[in-house]
């Protein structure tokens, strides 16, 4: 028992430094390079402070946008909020990541390596499961 109150006083810290963390993060499927897809998420903020995605990065060829609607039309934004203790959806027909200029194809079962930053400086590397477009909508 000893061990194992050891184990996790180790990790407190790392644990309490964590504010952002994400779940079920998945990128559409694509047939071909080139063909924009889009990755959706949820984003969620256990601090007492609003924080805002402002940046992303992937090792994959690739541009990303971060998206909004505007007056029913998709648009490029700067930043994504997530209010303190609250959560943040990026599904279909909300806010979302665009994913344009692919060298190949998203195929299923694979994962998109991307990751987030956010304007306290805290940075989460996260994996997206690829699925079919038809099944974006269950994982959200």
């Amino acid at each position: 028992m000893k061990k194992i109150l050891t184990v996790l006083t180790a990790f407190t810290p790392i644990i309490l430094l964590a504010k952002l963390s994400v779940e079920q993060p998945t990128i559409a499927t694509t047939n071909q390079a080139n063909q924009p897809t889009a990755i959706h998420m949820t984003l969620k903020n256990n601090s007492n402070e609003n924080l805002n995605l402002v940046m992303l990065e992937t090792p994959i060829k690739a541009r990303l946008v971060l998206h909004g609607m505007k007056n029913g039309q998709m648009t490029a934004i700067t930043e994504i909020s997530v209010p303190a203790q609250s959560e943040t959806k990026l599904k279909y027909g909300g806010m979302h990541i665009m994913v344009y200029d692919l060298a190949k194809p998203i195929t299923e079962n694979t994962t998109f390596p991307l990751t987030l930053f956010f304007d306290n400086g805290e940075t989460l590397e996260i994996n997206a499961k690829a699925v079919p477009p038809q099944e974006m909508h269950l994982h959200q």
